[in-house]
C-alpha cells in the first residue's frame, strides 16, 4: 500500500514538475537546449521485479498525460513506451543480472552514482534524442540535434539527483 502512495506521488510530481515547472522556464533562443524531460525518471526507477506489461501500462499513461499537456502528439507516448521496453537491455549493458537487489528502486543511493549516470544517462539520452528527431522529422542538421540531446540529458541528469537528494532519503 504504501509502495503503491509512494509511486503515485512520484507519478503525479514528476508531471506536475515538469509542466508547471520546467516547461514554463523562457531561456529565449535557447529554451530548445535547457528543455529537459524527466517523465522517464518514474519508469526508469521502477523497480526490477515490475512485470513489463505494468511497466508499459504506467509509460502509456504517463507519455498520454505528458502528451495532453505539451501539445505533442504522441511523441512522450511512443518514446517513452520504447525506454520502457528498452530498461532492461539499458540497465543489463551497464551492470549483470546478479549486481542489482530485484526489489529495490533504482535510485542513486540503491545502485551508486556511477551505474546511476550510466544507466539513467544512457536512457534519458535516448529518450531525447529520439524525441528531438521525431519532433524535427529529419536528420537535417543532426550535430545541433544531438548537441540538444546532450545538453538536455546532462542539465536532465543534474536536476534528477538534485530531486533525488531533496525528496529520497537514504536508509
Amino acid at each position: 500500500m504504501i509502495f503503491e502512495l509512494k509511486n503515485i506521488l512520484w507519478f503525479f510530481g514528476l508531471i506536475i514538475i515538469q509542466i508547471f515547472f520546467i516547461d514554463a522556464l523562457d531561456f529565449g533562443t535557447y529554451s530548445s537546449f535547457f528543455s529537459p524531460i524527466i517523465i522517464s525518471f518514474f519508469i526508469l526507477k521502477m523497480k526490477l521485479d515490475t512485470t513489463i506489461l505494468r511497466l508499459l501500462v504506467y509509460a502509456f499513461v504517463l507519455g498520454f498525460i505528458t502528451d495532453i499537456f505539451r501539445n505533442t502528439l504522441g511523441l512522450n507516448t511512443s518514446i517513452l513506451l520504447l525506454v520502457a521496453f528498452l530498461k532492461p537491455t539499458f540497465l543489463f549493458s551497464i551492470s549483470s543480472n546478479e549486481d542489482i537487489e530485484k526489489d529495490v528502486e533504482l535510485t542513486i543511493f540503491t545502485i551508486g552514482i556511477t551505474r546511476f549516470l550510466l544507466f539513467f544517462g544512457i536512457s534519458i539520452f535516448i529518450y531525447h534524442l529520439l524525441f528531438f528527431l521525431l519532433e524535427q522529422f529529419s536528420f537535417y542538421n543532426f550535430s545541433a540535434l544531438f548537441l540538444r540531446a546532450l545538453i538536455n540529458t546532462i542539465s536532465g541528469l543534474i536536476f534528477l539527483v538534485f530531486l533525488q537528494y531533496v525528496l529520497i532519503f537514504k536508509r
